[in-house]
């Protein structure tokens, strides 16, 4: 049975000095909107398809996505380290290395 689509939102790390493509361990919930910019609602099964969906080669392979970006005042097209998932349930996730990491 295939899993039903549910809708995610997206947060990518908003520029600035503590920006890095290193994991960070002083990401927050409450610092959240600090921190990242909402990009934008994905729908998918889980937050491995959030993460495989938005690769740039996926989403803006013919830079698509360049105007959402910059008009958001980001960097990056694709998803990566820091960036975060707010799922169906309310839960925030920071993708990190290998996995996810649930914001608090």
């Amino acid at each position: 049975m295939r899993q039903k689509d549910k809708t995610y939102l997206v947060y990518y790390q908003r520029p600035g000095p503590d920006f890095t493509f290193f994991e960070r361990s002083d990401l927050t919930l409450a610092g959240l909107r600090t921190t990242h910019m909402f990009l934008r609602r994905v729908k998918a099964t889980g937050r491995e398809q959030v993460f495989a969906a938005l690769q740039g080669e996926n989403w803006s392979s013919g830079s698509e996505a360049r105007a959402l970006i910059e008009k958001k005042g980001l960097q990056h097209t694709s998803m990566s380290v820091n960036d975060v998932v707010r799922d169906s349930d309310g839960s925030y996730w920071q993708c990190v290395d290998t996995a996810w990491r649930r914001l608090q």
